[in-house]
Parts: structure tokens; C-alpha cells; sequence
């Protein structure tokens, strides 16, 4: 499976003046496997060390800097190999090892190779070292496969994407077979999710059962992680944080909720945890906003924020197998608002959309607020095809949008009051089409 990534990777080499590059994203996205396969695209040759694995190289990084110190050795330890600029230098789990995530100063300047580093704790690497080489380094998230790589290794063709590009831009209704058809894959694609493994595993067999079984064992290994790398007490209490999400987005109101955790929990007791949570890419706050005034992300509220799982299969695979087996059947209960924020909340996260939330009143709330071409615009989501809904109406009239999208399982319909109504699976198809600023 081709990843978005090794595009990008392709326009990072060909960079008159590129600096190493540091991708980070949570265990298990894909990142080793998108950085050889662009190096075998690409270079001659890879040097390929793992920090975890490999701990001569972090007894060589930790004794020096100097980077003609750590060619000469590569040159002895790879002695197979030639350090140049047709081969790549990749550091894998670099958050191993705090010295060469700082010796990236040095080769920056001095190294005759292509550099790339890559870590599944390297967001709270970055976050907790003092010597991070700011200004040095290019720095890239990578996620969770989004819908339309989903859609790709599913084997659907290229004319299928021109034919639904062309409906979104045009706004006519796709045909309707088809669309009950891409409906039936966007369910898939929630229940699956977009860790590669488990979409690998469910795009040859079919198997809900077998992608179950990957994804219960991603999330083992997260709750692996945070025993590893977490300091102290924030082992137990990080595990707490992850493990109550399913909990809190089963509630009406998503608000996350420390006494949820455990009794008599705190903003003050927690918080470091859902931080940690956040820099190692398992999870995505959502923060409410106190008004609609540019810029937005002055007016968020710190302290009233939900959780969404940066991955929706995986937050599918902590439930219980009949509530699984009931989601299967389309029967979705309680878990329906939930399921489909995260989703969208994934794919606005696999977009590198920032986005809040509006809650004027009790009783009202705006699903999400991004900026759209510029603009501050809202997103309503809906689980069903029923789109009727007050508060978003309210919102339209007071504050009078550019854009605004009510996203469902209905197809491409007619506009009213400016806002666009258009299927959810499209929300990814619609944000790659937006006008450069």
C-alpha cells in the first residue's frame, strides 16, 4: 500500500536546500514502512539504524557529536555501503536516544547524506527535551490512513475518484448506487479505521474478526507504551485517561470529564497525562470556543475540551464484542454521535485541520468550527439523513458564514441559506480541493 506520505517525501528531496526530516506520529501508522519504501523509490541505498534496537549507535551518539566522527563510523559499521548523496541515513525510534535527536545540529550542516528520523514517542521527546535543534530541522506528523487512502487499498479506481471529485465540485448528486455503495465503505472504514496492518489485514480477507484481533493488539501495545515511557505515576494515570474514553464519548454531552476517570478526579491530577496522551499522537482534544471572532485559537477554552481517538477502529475495538456485533448490523445506540464525530474528527486531523468547537448554550452546540478557504466555518455531522437541526440553523442566521457544511449520509443535495449539504464521506475529497491561500 502506497502511502500520501512518499509523495511528499519525493518533493522533500528534490529541496535545493532541505534539512534533515524528523516524522512523527503514534507506534504502528506506518512510518518505517513509508520511509523505506520511498527510499527504495528514490536512493540507491539506505543506512537504517534503530535506537531501540541498535545500542552501539547510542553509546556513538551519546560519546560524541562531531560529525565526521559519526561518518567515519557508519563508514566502518556499513562498510557495504557508500555515504552519499544517493543513499539516505534513517533514524529509526530517535526518542531512544535525546543525543541524536540534538547531534541533528551538527549533521545538518555537515553530512553528505539525505537524513530522515522517525519515533512512535517522538512527540513527547520533543516536548520534554531542552535541546531540541529548533530551526535545524523540518518536522512532519503522519496519521492514520485517511478515507480515500482507505478507498485505494480497497482497489477502487482512478475514474471512481475523478467521477466523485467532479460531483462535489459541480454539486450534483452521484448516482445512486453509488452512493449507497460509498456509504456502505465509509461504515467499513470506521469500523476498520486507518492503521495500516489492520486495513492490509482487512482489505485480503473481508474480516471484520481478523482486523479486530490487529487492532486489540495495537492497543495493547499503546497500553505497553505508556508503562515504557510514561515517568511515574503517569503510567497508571495515562492508562486511566486512554482507557475511559470510550466512556466519555458514549455520553450525551462529550465534554471530557475528569471524574469519569476515577473519582475525585482532577484537571490537576490528570492533566499531565492527557498531554502525554496528545505529544505521542494516541489521541485529539477538541476545544470549545468562548466566541466566533478571527483568530479563532485565541478565543478556546483550555479548560473544556473532549477527547476523540486519533484512530477510530481502535477506539471500535475497546468495546464490547456484542456492542461491535450491533454496530455491524448498523444498529449504532449510543456510540452513533460518537462514532461519527471521531471520524471526523480523524479525517480533519489526517487534513491538518485545526478544529474547535461552539457551544453557545445548554442546549445548543456546533459540531465543529474549522477555517475553510480563509473563512471560519462550520461543520454539522449527522449519523443518519436526518439534517434537520435548530442550532445549526440559529448559527447560520446570527452569524451569517461563507461556507458552511451539514455532512451526512445523504447525497450531494441543493444549498439553503448557504449552507452545503453533502455526503461525510466526501469531507476528505472536499478539504484537498481547497484553494491554496
Amino acid at each position: 500500500m502506497e502511502r500520501d506520505i512518499v509523495k511528499k517525501l519525493k518533493l522533500w528531496k528534490n529541496k535545493d536546500s532541505k534539512k534533515p526530516l524528523i516524522i512523527k506520529g503514534a507506534r504502528q501508522v506506518g512510518k518505517t514502512y513509508a520511509i523505506r519504501q520511498f527510499a527504495k523509490a528514490c536512493y540507491k541505498d539506505i543506512i537504517e539504524i534503530n535506537f531501540e534496537r541498535d545500542l552501539e549507535f547510542v553509546d556513538l551518539f551519546e560519546s560524541t557529536r562531531n560529525p565526521k566522527d559519526i561518518l567515519n563510523y557508519l563508514q566502518i559499521a556499513f562498510l557495504d555501503k557508500e555515504l552519499n548523496e544517493e543513499t539516505l541515513f534513517f533514524m529509526d525510534e530517535i526518542q531512544a536516544c535525546s543525543q541524536a535527536l540534538t547531534a541533528l545540529k551538527f549533521l545538518a550542516e555537515e553530512f553528505p547524506c539525505d537524513i530522515i528520523c522517525s519515533g512512535s514517542m517522538l512527540g513527547v521527546a520533543i516536548a520534554t527535551t531542552s535541546s531540541f535543534p529548533v530551526g535545524y530541522v523540518e518536522t512532519w506528523d503522519m496519521y492514520p490512513m485517511g478515507f480515500i487512502e482507505f478507498l485505494k487499498a480497497m482497489g477502487m479506481k482512478e475514474n471512481m475518484f475523478s467521477m466523485l471529485k467532479k460531483c462535489l465540485k459541480e454539486h450534483v448528486s452521484i448516482p445512486e448506487p453509488i452512493h449507497n455503495k460509498m456509504n456502505e465503505l465509509f461504515k467499513s472504514y470506521m469500523i476498520v479505521g486507518g492503521m495500516p496492518e489492520v486495513v492490509s489485514q482487512y482489505a485480503k480477507t473481508k474480516s471484520y474478526k481478523d482486523a479486530l484481533l490487529i487492532q486489540r493488539r495495537i492497543v495493547g501495545d499503546y497500553l505497553n507504551d505508556m508503562a515504557k515511557y510514561a515517568q511515574g505515576s503517569d503510567r497508571i494515570k495515562a492508562r486511566e485517561c486512554f482507557q475511559s474514553i470510550p466512556l466519555q464519548l458514549a455520553k450525551e454531552n462529550k465534554k471530557f470529564q475528569y471524574k469519569l476517570i476515577k473519582e475525585g478526579g482532577s484537571a490537576r491530577y490528570y492533566e499531565s497525562c492527557l498531554n502525554w496522551l496528545s505529544d505521542s499522537g494516541l489521541i485529539l482534544p477538541l476545544y470549545r470556543l468562548k466566541t466566533i471572532q478571527k483568530p479563532i485559537e485565541a478565543y478556546k477554552e483550555l479548560s473544556i475540551f473532549k477527547v476523540y481517538m486519533a484512530d477510530t477502529g481502535l477506539l471500535v475495538s475497546q468495546f464490547d464484542e456484542a456492542i461491535i456485533k450491533e454496530l455491524l448490523q448498523g444498529e449504532l445506540g449510543v456510540f452513533k454521535g460518537a462514532l461519527y464525530e471521531n471520524i471526523t474528527m480523524q479525517l480533519l486531523n489526517t487534513c491538518e485541520k485545526k478544529a474547535y468547537y461552539y457551544q453557545p448554550t445548554q442546549i445548543s452546540e456546533i459540531d465543529f468550527i474549522i477555517y475553510f478557504d480563509g473563512e471560519i466555518t462550520p461543520l454539522e455531522i449527522k449519523s443518519g439523513k436526518n439534517t434537520v437541526s435548530k442550532s445549526f440553523t440559529h448559527f447560520i442566521r446570527e452569524w451569517k458564514p461563507k461556507y458552511a457544511f451539514r455532512l451526512s449520509q445523504k447525497n450531494i443535495g441543493e444549498n439553503s441559506l448557504n449552507v452545503q449539504y453533502i455526503p461525510l464521506y466526501l469531507l476528505e475529497f472536499l478539504l484537498q480541493e481547497e484553494k491554496s491561500l
